[in-house]
């Protein structure tokens, strides 16, 4: 039975920097480059690619992925447009969407594998570098967010690697049932056991996740 597949449109790392954005400064590794590969993809993400890991990464968080599906949406929206990592996402991808790929789901790339842990939670970074001050906003709105992975095996990857399902979860919880727990209905109980019974979901948005729930019994 044939598995399925999805095309890396890029491979992107990227270093902390300063970056000024008008009135704005902040240290982030937005600013990512493509590369062919191949790199080591290890348990906090790929070589050469640095983290804010007070932020973002860890374990849970160690591979961003953003569709590049959404990049024509983007394009009437931005007055400049960046040819990869557009929202500094390690792993640009076709196909593979926050209705597609449900928290657990494991894949292989290259010689590693990894597992859907998490939406990406969109940050005020993004509106500064592309001077959009709703950008947040407008990201959480269409749910174009992107999501995160934590890796199980290190390998190996490259850009001409595929993305292969290797192991869909059993609770078929996707990632855009998740942005809308997180962001609009937020008072659902039973959406929001739906989500919190799925063992692979992030240990940081669990604990925000239960906290939720809590307050609303």
């Amino acid at each position: 039975m044939q598995k399925t597949s999805y095309q890396v449109k890029s491979l992107n790392i990227g270093k902390i920097e300063t970056h000024t954005y008008g009135k704005r400064s902040f240290e982030s590794a937005i600013g990512k480059q493509s590369i062919k590969g191949p790199v080591f993809l290890g348990k906090r993400g790929l070589q050469g690619d640095e983290q804010a890991f007070k932020d973002h990464g860890g374990e849970d968080k160690a591979l961003c992925l953003y569709p590049y599906d959404y990049y024509s949406y983007w394009n009437g929206i931005f007055t400049r447009m960046e040819e990869v990592a557009l929202f500094g996402e390690n792993i640009t991808v076709v196909g593979l969407t926050e209705q597609e790929a449900h928290i657990g789901d494991v894949f292989s790339f290259g010689g590693a594998v990894i597992q859907v842990s998490e939406p990406r939670n969109p940050c005020y970074k993004l509106a500064a570098k592309y001077e959009v001050p709703d950008l947040v906003v407008r990201m959480r709105d269409t749910g174009y967010t992107g999501f995160l992975f934590r890796v199980l095996e290190e390998g190996n990857v490259s850009q001409q690697d595929n993305l292969v399902l290797l192991e869909p979860h059993a609770e078929q919880v996707p990632v855009s049932l998740v942005n809308d727990v997180k962001f609009f209905d937020k008072i659902n109980k039973e959406k929001l056991e739906k989500v919190l019974a799925v063992d692979a979901l992030s240990s940081s948005l669990r604990s925000s996740l239960l906290k939720q729930y809590s307050s609303k019994k």
